[in-house]
């Protein structure tokens, strides 16, 4: 299983989630952002960790912004919300950004094939409802389940700790996608709910 912590804006986050090893650490570059996080500050904290991916997360810019930053900043993969960027994005390493979605019937443009390289990962967010949806209706499950099957999905749901087991099984994503906070002051930060989470998720 895959996890991606997004919108990291501190070291703190940044050396807690590189201990536990997930696969991608995700900083938003673009000032437009409600969490982007200066430059300088992003290359300091990823000169304190190793081993995750470091994603840069785009919503706005084009290809060619996108291109531009991945290799001023020596992204190990880039993380888009425009499908038709993907053409212009050949040889990098590309999460496409989905959502947020109400159920499975969103993701069905994606499952139609495309031209070009395909994105490593559907970085997926849901509403509390669908997530909610996909925990009790069997049919929505059913209908996840399938996507899932064809498509490698980062889940991102508004869900409490104790539902992400029964999300994981009853869906089978490749992995969730996990949001950084704030410190409560620098340096000082609790992660006793993260740490329920992964092991909910038994990572």
């Amino acid at each position: 299983m895959y996890i991606k912590a997004s919108r990291i804006t501190n070291l703190t986050d940044a050396r807690y989630f590189a201990a536990r090893e997930v696969a991608y650490l995700g900083f938003c570059l673009e000032e437009k952002s409600a969490h982007f996080i200066e430059p300088a500050q992003m290359r300091a904290i990823r000169e304190w960790v190793t081993g995750p991916r470091i994603v840069g997360e785009f919503d706005y810019f084009t290809a060619v912004e996108v291109r531009e930053a991945a290799a001023f900043f020596s992204l190990d993969a880039v993380q888009v919300g425009c499908l038709d960027l993907l053409p212009a994005l050949k040889g990098l390493e590309v999460l496409l950004r989905v959502g947020p979605v109400e159920g499975p019937e969103a993701l069905s443009p994606f499952l139609k094939e495309q031209r070009g390289q395909p994105p490593a990962f559907y970085a997926v967010e849901l509403t509390p409802q669908a997530a909610w949806a996909a925990l009790n209706d069997a049919d929505l499950a059913q209908a996840w389940r399938a996507v899932s099957a064809r498509l490698p999905l980062l889940l991102e749901a508004p869900l409490p700790t104790d539902a992400f087991s029964a999300l994981l099984g009853i869906v089978q994503p490749a992995g969730f996608s996990i949001s950084g906070s704030a410190e409560e002051r620098p340096g000082v930060k609790s992660f006793d709910e993260v740490d329920a989470l992964f092991e909910a998720l038994g990572y």
